[in-house]
């Protein structure tokens, strides 16, 4: 499997966990932030959702313990913006908003 591949898969995993609340009830994204993000990673537009992401933390709709982890994630999304593993991100977020 490409070095890619395992980290978008990788990516993909980590966003999932955050968004369905593997961490602590409180530590979990604001449905109207992640069906947000996820729209933006829908439409591939990876400038946007990275954009987006950190207004969000800066409006601190993220919780503090999973800013880092998003922006990171989100950054590397952006660095190659794969369309799958975009769409992949969105499906995810929607599904566990």
């Amino acid at each position: 499997m490409p070095l890619r591949s395992v980290s978008l898969t990788a990516l993909s995993a980590v966003l999932g966990l955050l968004v369905a609340g593997c961490a602590p009830a409180r530590e979990r994204l604001p449905v109207l932030t992640a069906l947000r993000l996820a729209e933006l990673a829908d439409r591939g537009d990876c400038a946007a959702l990275q954009r987006a992401a950190i207004a969000a933390v800066n409006r601190h709709e993220v919780p503090g313990p999973l800013q880092e982890q998003l922006l990171s994630d989100v950054n590397e999304l952006a660095a190659g913006c794969a369309a799958a593993a975009a769409h992949a991100l969105a499906e995810r977020l929607r599904r566990e908003a």
